[in-house]
């Protein structure tokens, strides 16, 4: 398996220049990118852009899901975008884009009805008999989970790292609340969800919610 795993949807979420993803991939296709790997500068990669060849460097992360630092003779990673001859060199290190069912707009929905178990009194976080703000929050890392399910390699799986929510509306006994988890941004093993929650007929909470692919053996030996 190629140490470095670079997909597409972390190329998509990095600040990029328009077309660069598109026109680096087809770069890449057309054989267009040779490379060498420097101890001290990481890979640098040449890139014959029609009459204008380019020299790009790049470190991966430690885990090699992710662009560490990157620079480019055309000027356009000066300001932290990613280039289309920096992503050229990306995919010829690594052989391609790694097949993943990781992608931006991605969905995942989790369900539950309010009962007496889940509610705020219940709870211990408030004295009414409607949905718990920490319910509500599970639910949505729960939808967040599923989102991830067929995303994760053997012996892998994801916890939250971030969550920061926005509980509108009450839920009384009886109602049945929806959360819908959708990826926004992939940043290696970082993932960053948007999280919205309704009751069939109205928002009633929303929010942003991170989580991270892990290593379960060396996240519990740790």
């Amino acid at each position: 398996m190629n140490k470095y795993a670079v997909t597409l949807a972390t190329l998509e979420s990095r600040w990029h220049e328009v077309n660069a993803i598109k026109t680096g991939i087809k770069l890449f296709n057309n054989g267009k990118v040779t490379f060498f790997h420097n101890d001290n500068i990481g890979y640098i990669a040449d890139v014959t852009d029609k009459s204008n060849p380019r020299r790009c460097s790049f470190h991966f992360t430690k885990d090699g899901v992710d662009i560490e630092s990157f620079f480019c003779s055309c000027g356009v990673a000066q300001d932290g975008s990613l280039c289309k001859h920096v992503i050229a060199g990306v995919l010829a290190v690594q052989n391609g884009i790694p097949e993943s069912n990781l992608f931006l707009g991605k969905t995942a929905n989790a369900s539950i009805i309010v009962n007496e178990s889940n509610t705020a009194i219940k709870m211990k976080s408030g004295s009414l008999p409607v949905f718990a703000t920490p319910a509500l929050i599970a639910l949505m890392e729960q939808a967040a989970c599923e989102c991830l399910a067929d995303c994760l390699n053997e012996g892998e799986t994801s916890v939250g790292s971030v969550i920061n929510v926005e509980h509108i509306k009450a839920s009384p006994i009886g109602a049945e609340i929806t959360v819908t988890a959708t990826i926004e941004y992939v940043y290696g093993r970082k993932i960053e969800f948007l999280v919205t929650a309704n009751d069939g007929t109205n928002e009633i909470g929303k929010g942003k919610h991170i989580r991270m692919i892990i290593d379960v053996e060396r996240f519990m030996e740790r």
